[in-house]
């Protein structure tokens, strides 16, 4: 019994870990790709990932040694 529990504890914590390898992978390989499909999409798409990530930046370079990320820095960030 607790062997199948252990087995299957480890089966759960190695998927969460490669989906949180693929959630982490950048969306795109290159600049070159990310900027093509910047072409495509509407100025006012641009215009808000622009300002979310100046708000990225903001968090980045406040004057605490590591910055906490507030509830609305992770809901900005999303």
């Amino acid at each position: 019994m607790i062997k199948a529990l252990i087995g299957s504890l480890t089966r759960f914590t190695s998927r969460v870990k490669q989906y949180v390898k693929q959630w982490s992978k950048p969306a795109f390989p290159s600049m070159a790709v990310a900027s093509r499909s910047d072409l495509r999409r509407s100025r006012k798409d641009l215009i808000i990932k622009n300002a979310i990530l100046r708000q990225q930046l903001i968090v980045l370079n406040r004057k605490v040694k590591r910055p906490q990320f507030t509830q609305g820095d992770r809901v900005i960030g999303e």
